[in-house]
């Protein structure tokens, strides 16, 4: 069983006020990337894939031969960003975990068991949620009456009672591969935000 991961690192990370890209920002001497990168090293058993944007070549100067980089240009969104690995992975791998490269407090545990999930779930993919009592700026996950997740609805288009939700998408997801690509091609563009 191959599992790869692809981390998503272009953002400009404009709240950071910094030239240095954000994923480079250092957290206990070590930039945020290497924490992500050493906690997906005990539930993935390819070489990860990171997607670039800006400072791509700062980014891919740290990186060196440790990671497959890849450019999105232009940055039209998550799912746009997740796309870019297709061609370096389609057919190459079982399973795909796809999350954020500014998230260093995920642990190893936790992907882990996001892929045990995985593989023991009978649908396409997996997802990693939180509760949390202040959901400011995160996607709520609405859920049916049996309780499976319904949707993910992004805080600026939530509607009132969907703002009251604790529960959370973290961004951490565990894809089967057969099916990942092609569901991507399937997104459309957001009215609103042009990605």
């Amino acid at each position: 069983m191959k599992i790869t991961a692809v981390l998503l690192a272009a953002g400009q990370g404009t709240r950071m006020k910094s030239d240095l890209p954000k994923v480079l920002h250092p957290l206990c001497g070590k930039p945020m990337l290497w924490h992500v990168l050493e906690a997906l090293k005990s539930a993935t058993t390819e070489k990860p894939v990171v997607i670039v944007g800006h400072g791509a070549e700062k980014v891919k100067t740290y990186l060196g031969d440790s990671a497959e980089c890849v450019l999105q240009e232009p940055q039209l969104g998550t799912g746009h960003a997740a796309l870019q690995a297709e061609s370096l992975l389609q057919g190459k791998t079982d399973y795909v975990i796809v999350t954020y490269a500014d998230m260093p407090l995920l642990r190893g545990e936790t992907f882990q068991r996001l892929v045990e999930t995985q593989r023991l779930n009978p649908g396409p993919f997996s997802l990693l949620t939180v509760i949390a009592d202040a959901p400011r700026g995160f996607g709520r996950i609405v859920r049916n009456a049996n309780g499976t997740v319904e949707a993910i609805v992004e805080e600026y288009v939530a509607t009132p009672a969907q703002r009251e939700i604790k529960e959370l998408n973290v961004g951490a997801y565990c894809f089967r591969a057969d099916w990942l690509w092609e569901a991507l091609h399937r997104i459309e563009k957001n009215p609103q935000k042009g990605e």
